[in-house]
């Protein structure tokens, strides 16, 4: 006989049955784990997967967003030099309106109206007038 068939044999019907129980309750633990371990290796690819289609969708997304940010840059410094040439078109005419008032008499003291001469024109059925002043 076998050796574990004799010790099988000197137990008791109690401790039978703790026996059996303890090898059930092994071998449940030991499909459980292999399971386990079974279920994590399914769920570690389709997440290695999904997280490589996720990773693939990020660095597509994050290119197009650079993209994005040095057309916005090139944009900003066109609108700042627009500024820039505005702001000093502006400082040209911000002088006060007596400056301009004065700059205009100063002209007019100097104009002088020597011939004043008035011509017609037709062109393509409109009709022109013109005034020179010499």
């Amino acid at each position: 006989m076998n050796k574990i068939e004799v010790f099988l044999q000197n137990l008791n019907p109690r401790e039978k049955f703790l026996f059996i129980s303890f090898i059930c309750l092994c071998a449940l633990f030991l499909a459980f784990k292999i399971h386990d371990h079974f279920l994590e290796n399914i769920f570690q690819k389709t997440l290695v997967e999904h997280n490589y289609l996720a990773l693939n969708e990020a660095k597509i997304e994050n290119s197009h967003l650079k993209e994005i940010g040095i057309k916005l840059t090139k944009q900003i410094k066109t609108e700042e030099e627009k500024l820039k040439y505005y702001k000093e078109k502006l400082h040209l005419f911000s002088y006060d309106k007596d400056f301009f008032n004065k700059k205009i008499n100063n002209l007019s003291k100097n104009l002088t109206i020597n011939e004043i001469k008035f011509s017609q024109e037709n062109k393509n059925f409109i009709h022109y007038n013109y005034v020179s002043l010499s």
